[in-house]
């Protein structure tokens, strides 16, 4: 079974620097890969639009499983491993910021060359992949309405990846919870304006046979027999 393995980048700030430094002629690459509670950037899906928020907490478990294993890499490829969780060149830590990692670069070429290029500014951009199951999803809207994905739990970390140039995430999974929360929010208003006009309707009915009181058992009878 494929699994839906989704991407999120992030941009290194002041207050959440991407570095590379070196220490006792050991070299590192560190930041955050994921921070909780930042909304990101507006994401398309499929035309239509949507923010995203991990809260805080969300790694815990991913971090705590025994299969972890985690690579630093360059663009999400296996063929460019800087670092790994399972010899602890790489490490993971969720803190009350977001998910930090520190990265102990192998020296082969490669890795030195992108370790420079970080140094210098020229890379400053890092990703992280994981799985998310659906049930760890809720959706809500912002303020002006946008729809806004809520991240509770990652399932699976894969890996944190040094990025030249970051995307935007377009994933099956997004678009179908997307369009179901969409559904449901739907579904859910249609309800709710034809709860309110048989309410019209019982109370217009109530004024008509000029009754002065009726119980809330009278008032659902009255409901079920009105067909909208």
């Amino acid at each position: 079974m494929k699994e839906n393995i989704e991407h999120r980048s992030f941009v290194s700030t002041q207050e959440f620097q991407f570095r590379a430094l070196e220490e006792d002629g050991t070299r590192f690459i560190e930041g955050y890969a994921a921070t909780f509670d930042t909304r990101s950037k507006l994401m398309p899906d499929n035309g239509r639009v949507f923010y995203e928020e991990i809260r805080q907490g969300a790694f815990t478990e991913a971090l705590e499983r025994e299969d972890l294993d985690v690579f630093l890499t360059l663009n999400h490829s296996k063929d460019k491993v800087m670092a790994r969780t399972v010899n602890n060149t790489l490490t993971l830590v969720e803190d009350d910021k977001g998910l930090y990692f520190r990265a102990e670069i192998v020296p082969v070429s490669y890795a030195e060359d992108i370790w420079e290029l970080v140094r210098n500014g020229t890379l400053f951009e890092n990703s992280f992949g994981m799985l998310v199951l659906k049930k760890d999803v809720t959706f809500t809207r912002t303020e002006d309405g946008t729809p806004l994905r809520i991240i509770n739990k990652v399932t699976r970390l894969v890996d944190v990846s040094v990025v030249t140039n970051a995307s935007y995430p377009n994933t099956e999974v997004l678009a179908r919870q997307l369009e179901e929360f969409e559904r449901e929010e739907a579904e859910a208003e249609v309800e709710t304006e034809t709860e309110e006009v048989k309410e019209e309707v019982v109370e217009k009915e109530v004024e008509d046979l000029e009754i002065d009181e009726v119980t809330d058992d009278e008032i659902e009878k009255l409901k079920m027999k009105i067909k909208i």
